[in-house]
Order: C-alpha cells, then sequence, then structure tokens
C-alpha cells in the first residue's frame, strides 16, 4: 500500500478509517477507503468542506492505479458549490481489481491554505458472466414480486400497445364534504394482474379529466418535484423524465457511474441538483454466516447527489454502512430459503434542516440521517439499530415497520405513512412526529388510521404516501391494498381532528393501485410564462410580440392599453403572435395575454401585466454627418458590433436601451474621420428587443436590434 504524504495522517488513518469521514484534511471521500463492489465507471469525490482554490487544481496531483489496469489518466474539475473536487478517470477500471489512490500535497483552498495529500484504495465489483446478469435482472424482478405477497397478486407485465391505445381514466368515484383542499389529484395507475391500462393521471378536485397518458414502462413516482417540473420514472432505461406545463419533456436524468436510477425516488432542486439512488444487486455472496445459502443475490443501495451538469458529487453505499443483520426480522426470516435476498429496499429521500440527507429503508424499518459533508450515518430512527426513545407511541417496541414516505414539514415536524407490516393490530397508519434530534427523541402528535370498514382495519402491504397539504388537511394513498378488499378507498384527505373530508375509490372491477397519489394546485389551463413574452418589433407607432404556448389553450386575449389610461382595450387572437399598430410615439403602453382552453370551456387568469415605450419620430432616421449606421450582428447573443463613416472627427455618444427607454449601457467616444468601429457585450441582457442610439452635436440615429 502506498505512505500517506503526512505520517500525521497516517497515525488518523488508523485511528479514523473505519468510525468516520475524515481522512486527514479531506473530510470526504469517495469511494470510501476500502469499500467494495464500486463499479468500474466510478469517479473520485474530495471534499475538505472549504471553498476550494480552482487554479490549485492540478491533476498532476492525484494518481490513480488500478491493480490490473495500470495508472489511469483523468481529468479534474471544481463543482458549482466551489467545494467539491471531482476526478473523472479517462478509462474504466479492470472488474475485480484493487484501485489506489494517491492525492500529493497541493490543493489549496480558496484563502490559501495547504491541503494535505491522503491515500486510499477500494475494490471493483468482480467480472460478471451472462448468468450474474440474469441473476441481477431476476433479483430486482424478485424484489417487485415481494410487495406483491401478502396481497395474492403478482404486478402485471407490459400490456401490448393496441390495449395502451383504448385506454382511458380508470373509472372512480369521489365523496367530499366540502372542506376539502381544492386542489388536482396526481397519480399513477397500475395493476396488480391481467392487462390493463397504466396512466400518468391528472384530475380535478372533482373527478374531471386534466390529463391522462397511458404507458406502463413510464409514470411512477409521477409527481411535480421540488423545482417545479413534472417528473416520472422510465423503465425504458432506467432514468426519470422531465416534463413543463405543457407536458413536453425537457430533460432525461440519469445516474453516474454506471449505476440504474431506481423508481422510487427522485429529488430535484431549482439549482438543478438531484438525489437519486439504485438498487445495487451484487451476486453470489455467502450469507451462511448469518443463516443464509451460501450463494445469494443481495440488493444493496446506492446514493448519489448530482449537479445540474450530472457530474456525481456525493456518493453512499450501504455496503460501507450497514450490516445484513441490520434488515428486519421478517426480512432475515426468509434468509435460510431464498436465493435473493433485498436487504435495504429504500423507499425515500428527504432533505432535513441542516441539509443533510434522510433515506427511509422498508427493510430495515428504519430511517437513516446520512451526513452529505463526511457520509457518516448521524442517527438511526426505529429498526433494530434505533438510538431514540419514542414517546406518546403506543408500538414503542416496534412503532412503525416497512414504512414509506417520510417527509420532513414546514413546521419542523416528520410524517410518514407506516404500512405496519408484521404489527399487530394489523392496520397501516400515517404519522406525524416530532424529532428531538440531539437527545434522541420521537413524540408521536398526530396519527390517522382509517375507520373500520365492514368491520376490518385498512391495511397496505406496500407502497403508500402521505401529504400534509397547505391548509392544514392531509391526503393519504394507501397504496397497495389486497385485492380482496375493494371497497377500502385509495386516497383520503383529513382535517386537522380526523374528519374524512375527501375520498377516492376506482370502480372499475379490476385491481387497481399507485405507489403514490398527491394534491397539487395545477393549471389545466395556464397563463402564458412572463419569461416566454419577445417583443420582435418596436417602433414610432408599432409593435410585434409573441409569446409561448401553454397547454392545452387554444386562443388569447390580448389587452393593451396607455399606461396613463384607465380602460382594456380586448383583441382575441388565435395564435401567440400580435400586431399593433397607429400606436402614439413617445409612449409607455401597459398589455397581457389570457389564455383560451376551449377543451375545457376554461380560461386562465392574464399574465402579469408587461410594458413597452413607443419610439420617438425625431429618432427614427440618420441625418447629419453620420453617412451611414450599421449593427452586426443582428439577432445576436455575445456581442455586437457598431460601424459608422464620420466625415469628419467629433465626439459622439453611443447608448443601449431598453423598450422602455432605460439606458443599460452608455459610451462616449471620439469619432475619427472615415470608418469607426464599436464593440458592445450583450452577455448579460435578456432575451429581447433594444435600441442602439447615436448621437453628436448636429445629428442623432437610432437602429433596433434583437437579443436572443
Amino acid at each position: 500500500m502506498r505512505m500517506f504524504h503526512s505520517p500525521f495522517c497516517l497515525i488518523l488513518a488508523y485511528i479514523l478509517f473505519s468510525s468516520s469521514g475524515a481522512y486527514c484534511q479531506f473530510q470526504y471521500v469517495s469511494p470510501k477507503p476500502g469499500s467494495l463492489f464500486r463499479n468500474p465507471e466510478t469517479n473520485i469525490i474530495l471534499k475538505n468542506g472549504d471553498l476550494i482554490d480552482a487554479h490549485s487544481l492540478n491533476p498532476q496531483l492525484i494518481t490513480i492505479e488500478g491493480s490490473e489496469s495500470g495508472i489511469h489518466k483523468h481529468k479534474i474539475v471544481l463543482s458549482d458549490d466551489g467545494k467539491t473536487i471531482i476526478v473523472s478517470p479517462l478509462s474504466t477500471f479492470t472488474p475485480g481489481e484493487q484501485v489506489n489512490v494517491t492525492v500529493a500535497d497541493g490543493f489549496r483552498k480558496e484563502n490559501g491554505e495547504l491541503i494535505t495529500g491522503t491515500t486510499f484504495d477500494f475494490k471493483i465489483h468482480a467480472a460478471r458472466s451472462k448468468a450474474d446478469l440474469q441473476s441481477i435482472k431476476d433479483a430486482l424482478k424478485y424484489a417487485k414480486e415481494q410487495e406483491y405477497i401478502e396481497t395474492g397478486m403478482i404486478p402485471d407485465e407490459s400490456p401490448s400497445a393496441d390495449v395502451r391505445d383504448l385506454c382511458q381514466v380508470i373509472p372512480h368515484t369521489i365523496t367530499s364534504s366540502g372542506n376539502e383542499y381544492k386542489a388536482d389529484p396526481f397519480y399513477y395507475n397500475f395493476r396488480g394482474g391481467g392487462a390493463g391500462c397504466f396512466g400518468r393521471t391528472i384530475l380535478t378536485n372533482e373527478g374531471d379529466s386534466v390529463f391522462a397518458e397511458f404507458d406502463n414502462n413510464r409514470g411512477i413516482s409521477f409527481t411535480i418535484n421540488r423545482n417545479g417540473y413534472i417528473t416520472y420514472y422510465s423503465y425504458l432505461d432506467s432514468g426519470f423524465e422531465m416534463m413543463d406545463t405543457m407536458y413536453n419533456v425537457v430533460k432525461h436524468l440519469f445516474m453516474g457511474n454506471g449505476y440504474r436510477a431506481d423508481e422510487h425516488e427522485l429529488l430535484i432542486f431549482p439549482n438543478g441538483n438531484r438525489f437519486m439512488f439504485s438498487y445495487d444487486v451484487q451476486p453470489n455472496i455467502d450469507l451462511s454466516d448469518i443463516g443464509g445459502l451460501d450463494t445469494v443475490d443481495v440488493i444493496g443501495c446506492v446514493i448519489q447527489e448530482l449537479d445540474s451538469n450530472d457530474q456525481v458529487l456525493f456518493e453512499w453505499s450501504s455496503w460501507d454502512h450497514f450490516l445484513y443483520t441490520d434488515a428486519i426480522f421478517w426480512e432475515e426470516s426468509l434468509l435460510p430459503f431464498s436465493t435473493v435476498f433485498d436487504w435495504v429496499h429504500a423507499n425515500s429521500m428527504e432533505l432535513d434542516y441542516d441539509g443533510n440527507l434522510l433515506l427511509s429503508s422498508r427493510h430495515l424499518c428504519e430511517i437513516t440521517k446520512i451526513n452529505l459533508a463526511t457520509g457518516d450515518i448521524m442517527w438511526r430512527l426505529g429498526g433494530d439499530n434505533n438510538q431514540f426513545t419514542f414517546v406518546n407511541d403506543s408500538f414503542n417496541t416496534l412503532p412503525f415497520s416497512g414504512q414509506h414516505d417520510f417527509r420532513r414539514l414546514a413546521n419542523g415536524h416528520y410524517t410518514m405513512f407506516n404500512n405496519g407490516n408484521n404489527i399487530l393490530p394489523t392496520q397501516s397508519n400515517a404519522k406525524e412526529y416530532i424529532l428531538d434530534q440531539d437527545n434522541k427523541v420521537a413524540t408521536l402528535v398526530w396519527s390517522y388510521a382509517h375507520p373500520p370498514i365492514n368491520g376490518l382495519n385498512l391495511y397496505s402491504a406496500a407502497m403508500g404516501n402521505v401529504q400534509r397539504l397547505p391548509n392544514g388537511n392531509t391526503f393519504i394513498n394507501w397504496g397497495l391494498i389486497p385485492s380482496a378488499f375493494p371497497a377500502f378507498p385509495r386516497f383520503t384527505e383529513v382535517d386537522s381532528l380526523n374528519n374524512i373530508v375527501w375520498e377516492f375509490n376506482f370502480l372499475d372491477t379490476a385491481y387497481y393501485i399507485c405507489y403514490r397519489a398527491y394534491k397539487f394546485d395545477w393549471n389545466r389551463c395556464a397563463p402564458v410564462v412572463d419569461s416566454t413574452f419577445f417583443i420582435s418589433y418596436l417602433g414610432s407607432d408599432s409593435v410585434v410580440i409573441t409569446w409561448g404556448e401553454p397547454n392545452f389553450n387554444e386562443s388569447y386575449i390580448f389587452q393593451y392599453k396607455l399606461d396613463s389610461a384607465s380602460d382594456w382595450i380586448s383583441i382575441p387572437v388565435t395564435t401567440n403572435t400580435i400586431s399593433l399598430d397607429s400606436l402614439i410615439p413617445s409612449s409607455f403602453y401597459d398589455w397581457q395575454v389570457q389564455s383560451i382552453c376551449t377543451v375545457f370551456n376554461d380560461s386562465s387568469a392574464y399574465s402579469s401585466i408587461q410594458q413597452f415605450n413607443t419610439l420617438s419620430v425625431a429618432t427614427n432616421s440618420i441625418n447629419g454627418d453620420a453617412a451611414f449606421f450599421d449593427v452586426f450582428p443582428n439577432p445576436a447573443d455575445d456581442i455586437i458590433h457598431i460601424k459608422y463613416n464620420m466625415n469628419e472627427s467629433l465626439p459622439i455618444l453611443i447608448e443601449l436601451v431598453n423598450v422602455l427607454g432605460e439606458v443599460l449601457y452608455s459610451e462616449s467616444a471620439t469619432a475619427s474621420k472615415g470608418l469607426n468601429e464599436n464593440a458592445i457585450s450583450i452577455k448579460s441582457l435578456a432575451e429581447g428587443v433594444y435600441l442602439i442610439q447615436m448621437t453628436g452635436n448636429n445629428f442623432s440615429a437610432r437602429q433596433q436590434i434583437v437579443v436572443r
């Protein structure tokens, strides 16, 4: 093994190696030193905890050597957070080899302080035969089917295309008290057996269809994500798709380092950073020491944080932090008989108040808090490794089991859907806790179990989620209800006193279920998005305006008026552009647009009020000593050049003006006799129409430019 560059670090390595994320002056390195089963495509991640001087990122400070593949060339970049060094080998590692990484002294913090180097190693998983690859595929299928065991159902295989062509929104019934949160249910329904319609569906609060698209391969985890876009999983490529308000797929999201994303969770934030995890199967593991078979396909979990450029910023593996015996008793009981061990079964992630990660693992019956700065486990709630005392919870020995959807609320509390597997009495419920994370106390402050139906408790063998709504009500999706109980509702909304105020069930005789469901405010007839407005021409008495087309709209009402006027002029428009004439020069005008959605007999709210300022007649033409005035390129997105010819040398003023007449750029210059050229950077300007105006002692000129 290679030696550390610092003797002090060598001592620390022996002390801290197995218990802390601190590796010399790097508080986090990935892969974790001594890690097993890494993919051949893995990258190297280094975090010091402080801002890094990008100029110190010399690739020669890092040596990466595989025991079989030898020295690996690599590239090195600093992430957008300024704290994460990402090292990407230019070639993959060899299966089964050990990889040694040496980081020399030389990286520096932004304040100039030297960062001491380190050395660590990890191992790539063994080569995989065709039989191994088939075992991995079978193990993942097994994990899905196991959830259905208690229902006596097997998940449906792919229906044929002609079945999907005949699909429609599943018949359903809704009961309402009028006190529910008025918003649109979102869900993806699928079936437990037989051919059926799998649909990403949005309904109105009353049950009318807003949107539906049928595809058994694309749609699970259908939701509005943290960045405001609709996201859902695709089995076709083991990634997530992201849709805008017009239901256009705008991005495909995948994991890095050779991992295939699992369908249970995606968190993506406005800055583009996202969290995903993979069900990582390692075949042929010997579990005889814990009562299992000597050849078992074990399903672990690998979590990643990626940035908007798809770079892996953080990677965490269950193989480095959990024990096989952490699985709850009802999973361990399968060990003597099963060739597949679904060890972890992660099903949700959430960021806590301090920015660290909360992981829900169904087969550990545990919520695990993971430090994103170090990779260390901060605490464990529930399961065999529980560190908390539970207060006000009647099931103190096993307060929750097989849980889903652990979420932090705006008030600092935490909710979960407790399936209650193997807890007596057999009943599922929604729970809300206050967590004293310092003293490790979990206080149950609210719970809801559905009243018995026909004398039976509502029990969900798997799936399910809980959503706290803006008005204080709680929306519950009951998940995998056994098919023998069709009278049980699929979704229930209750108020703060646990009164049922809204409830949903499928009416079809087939067996339909949902992994997750939500209520969201959603404009089926959406207003025009302000950022899509574009003035393509502006003159002294006319203007041309265009805008983006929202979902389901078929026409518009365009309104405008003088800023000083009180009454709007309304014009019906059938396309997303309008040309206005006979305007008053040098005048401010207000305008706004409304979408009309005939298909719903509905209309949107008006967009926010926009404004433009018509040009003055006096400055529309070139006069005096300016022989010509040319702007290029036009349209432009980077730099514009202005060329003009002068009969004599004289001072001039060049200004860049927006459509409201505001001067955004001003430059005084002395023009020489003959041909002149000036350049102006427009990188910081938003798309739209602007004006370049040039004035001198005895001339004025103005020209329009378009920034794209």
